[in-house]
């Protein structure tokens, strides 16, 4: 049989493991640390985006509502009193001296 010896651990590579195992423990923590503030993040960022779409669906609601021609009619009618015209428009021609001495 074999003598077997013990061997004996240096208390400088035993405080030497520690501290390496210490910095990888450290490496993780803040790696899980650091994934957790992205995802809350991004968990914010996509609360606004869906907040965002919404009033921009109500927006395009409200713009189709408003550019609705029964809408229109009703607001010049009421609010601003045109109506229809019952003659045809007329065309008027212009000669070019006259529309330059007009713009001047």
């Amino acid at each position: 049989m074999k003598n077997v010896k013990q061997r004996k651990i240096s208390l400088f590579n035993l405080m030497l493991l520690l501290f390496a195992s210490a910095a990888v423990i450290v490496f993780f923590v803040n790696n899980i640390i650091a994934v957790n503030v992205l995802v809350a993040d991004n968990n914010n960022i996509r609360t606004d985006i869906n907040k965002t779409v919404t009033v921009n669906n109500n927006l395009q609601t409200e713009i189709e509502r408003l550019s609705n021609l029964d809408n229109i009619k009703h607001t010049a009618v009421d609010k601003l009193g045109l109506m229809h015209s019952m003659q045809k428009p007329k065309k008027i021609t212009i000669e070019r001296s006259k529309l330059e001495e007009i713009i001047q």
